[in-house]
């Protein structure tokens, strides 16, 4: 199994490092054990990066100084970052100097991620990378609390105005995988670690179809034009179907097409793109041999192309390769478009936290039925009890000399 591009993973706080560290983890193949990719995970929570496993191409930098978080202050996950920003371009220029493209991770909604990512592309921009590095966003679900949603919002503000300077933007979208892949005997731990799992290997399956299969006809998606892809500024939508060989009917397009449509418009990380907006797309099949050579026909093909034309009408470019590869009886097809708007979850986001901050307000608002009620409570000594043989007798009370005043301002409590 060969790569077409060498991939850096640059990871930012919990989430960010979590997905580079589970990219970085990728292998060749089951034979080949070589892992391609290389990470830089950034923390400023130190036990955080030790929970992950130790490679050799994985190198770990915890923020000296911040090593207990930063508590979702993405102003102090900022400033985290910006104190070590000199050491850390240092290691970027000697860590991912021969990578051929950079992707920035973080999961949006923390305090250390999302406080230095601006910071990282910035980094990024000015010390050699421009041109050749994306981001892959993780988009939080929308029970996670206003101060999530309102620093993922905060950060998203920004690198909307920032996209046309950017490379592909990949969104993940964990409110989608959490409901796609529901299984309620599984721990968050491990549901988290599938998700990333899921991420590093969709990536890797993109990035060695181009390299390790024999094409199928005249066109090959190749190196120079995935990597074209992940230049273009905008997002980066992936769709992915696989289907049994024998269930493919030529003759009866409706037994794959209709899986194809569904897989583009559900996507393998997040959903509800306007495809009009996309400026170029890329689909990919693989079968082995014996379905390549039943099914890899003019008429296959131009009903993919007919399909994307439809999506996509004005686009720059419509590729769609068809490849022999090493899985028997199947038939997978990868579709990628390019130059995207944000997906629909980001409105989806903006509303929720319209009415979490309508629900503060309210809730600001409410009477506290408990502060009046204690307001009007008038307390009553309690009465001691009448010592009738001193009050009848002829001798005035007196204080004793010596007698002090006490001085524990709480005295009176003695005497309820």
């Amino acid at each position: 199994m060969n790569i077409s591009l060498k991939y850096g993973f640059w990871g930012l706080g919990m989430g960010g490092t979590s997905i580079a560290h589970a990219c970085a983890g990728m292998r060749l193949s089951a034979k080949n054990g070589q892992r391609p990719y290389t990470a830089m995970l950034i923390n400023s929570n130190e036990m955080d990066l030790l929970k992950l496993p130790d490679y050799p191409n994985i190198k770990k930098i915890t923020l000296a100084g911040y090593e207990r978080g930063v508590g979702r202050d993405i102003q102090l996950g900022q400033e985290a970052f910006n104190v070590h920003k000199e050491a850390i371009a240092e290691t970027i220029q000697s860590y991912f100097g021969d990578r051929d493209y950079l992707f920035i991770c973080c999961g949006l909604g923390g305090g250390t991620g999302t406080g230095a990512v601006i910071e990282a592309i910035r980094l990024l921009h000015t010390t050699g990378f421009a041109g050749r590095f994306g981001l892959l966003l993780t988009l939080p679900r929308r029970n996670e609390g206003r101060k999530v949603l309102y620093n993922a919002l905060q950060r998203l503000q920004v690198i909307k105005r920032a996209m046309q300077g950017l490379g592909a933007i990949v969104v993940v979208d964990n409110e989608k995988l959490f409901q796609t892949g529901l299984n309620q005997s599984q721990s968050v731990e491990d549901f988290m670690k599938s998700c990333n799992r899921h991420v590093a290997r969709l990536l890797h399956d993109l990035n060695t179809v181009t390299a390790s299969y024999k094409p199928y006809g005249s066109y090959h998606f190749d190196a120079s034009e995935w990597l074209n892809m992940l230049k273009t500024n905008g997002c980066l939508h992936i769709g992915k179907c696989v289907l049994p060989a024998q269930t493919v009917d030529l003759a009866s397009p409706v037994t794959y097409m209709e899986a194809l449509k569904q897989s583009v418009l559900n996507g393998e990380l997040s959903a509800g793109y306007d495809l009009q907006d996309a400026t170029s797309s890329a689909v990919s099949i693989v079968a082995d041999s014996s379905a390549a050579k039943r099914l890899f026909t003019h008429t296959f093909v131009e009903q993919v192309q007919s399909f994307l034309y439809e999506s996509t009408p004005i686009l720059d470019e419509n590729p769609v390769a068809t490849y022999v590869g090493e899985q028997p009886g199947q038939v997978t097809i990868y579709t990628v478009f390019a130059g995207l708007n944000f997906p629909d979850s980001v409105t989806h986001l903006t509303e929720e936290l319209a009415e979490l901050e309508r629900k503060a307000e309210k809730r600001n608002q409410k009477t506290d039925t408990i502060a009046v009620a204690l307001a009007g409570f008038k307390s009553q000594v309690k009465k001691e009890t009448v010592n009738l043989e001193a009050l009848l007798s002829e001798e005035e009370p007196s204080i004793a000399p010596d007698t002090e005043i006490p001085k524990d301002p709480f005295y009176f409590l003695d005497r309820l």
